[in-house]
């Protein structure tokens, strides 16, 4: 079964439903947040360490963030649907901490390896920083999400809605102008054209509904929230 979140029309569910299904020992819903959040965790722990000794421990510092998170009195009881930045700047924060934790286990005397003796996210702000990289993976963890919930729904309508899918892949992953998508599908340009908006469209409604499950807030905050997701992939 896909991992795609399916909000309810007509209901306040978000992530934090699974949140508090997970921090409540919930089975499923553990799984599937660990699966969801497995890449951006991933990519913040990359770009912080760069040394090989570090870059040995990925696995075990994912399994700690996993546990950090889903043992009983862990972070995830404590997480505030109300904080600044939502579940992502939340987990963010857990990640970055367990981090330190790991890096202060390697300065110990006798430790194999060295930790770098300064935090990556405290030196001057730049575009690699692992933060910054978090909220990139973030972004794209999301607009995924997006694409095969359209992908999804595509199936269900039937074949012009699934060759609207193909045309948006052929624009946006394939890099081709729409008058080579046209001659490769043997269609009118100007058809196409109208196809690929309407295939923009229907991926916009299929992120913000992603956005709303996973960032929630107002429709307008859904909207910005969108916005800069897109700003950080592009």
């Amino acid at each position: 079964m896909s991992d795609i979140a399916t909000p309810v029309s007509g209901t306040d569910e978000t992530c934090w439903t699974m949140i508090r299904a997970a921090a409540d020992g919930d089975a499923t819903a553990r799984a599937r947040f660990s699966r969801i959040y497995r890449e951006p965790v991933l990519g913040y722990l990359r770009a912080r360490w760069r040394s090989p000794a570090l870059l040995q421990e990925l696995d075990d510092a994912l399994q700690e963030v996993l546990l950090e998170c889903l043992k009983d009195g862990g972070a995830l009881e404590r997480a505030d649907p109300d904080r600044p930045g939502g579940f992502a700047a939340f987990l963010r924060g857990v990640v970055r901490n367990v981090a330190r934790r790991i890096e202060e286990r390697r300065q110990r005397p006798g430790a194999a390896g060295a930790a770098a003796p300064v935090d990556p996210d405290e030196l001057a702000a730049d575009d690699e920083t692992p933060s910054r990289i978090f909220d990139r993976n973030w972004a794209i963890s999301l607009l995924r999400e997006a694409a095969a919930r359209q992908r999804q729904a595509a199936r269900e309508v039937g074949p012009e809605a699934e060759r609207r899918v193909e045309i948006l892949r052929l624009r946006f992953e394939c890099d081709l102008p729409i008058r080579e998508i046209a001659a490769q599908l043997g269609e009118d340009v100007a058809r196409v054209h109208h196809e690929y908006a309407r295939a923009r469209r229907e991926f916009h409604e299929a992120l913000l509904e992603v956005v709303a499950f996973h960032h929630g807030g107002t429709p307008a905050e859904v909207r910005r929230e969108c916005e800069r997701l897109v700003g950080h992939v592009t």
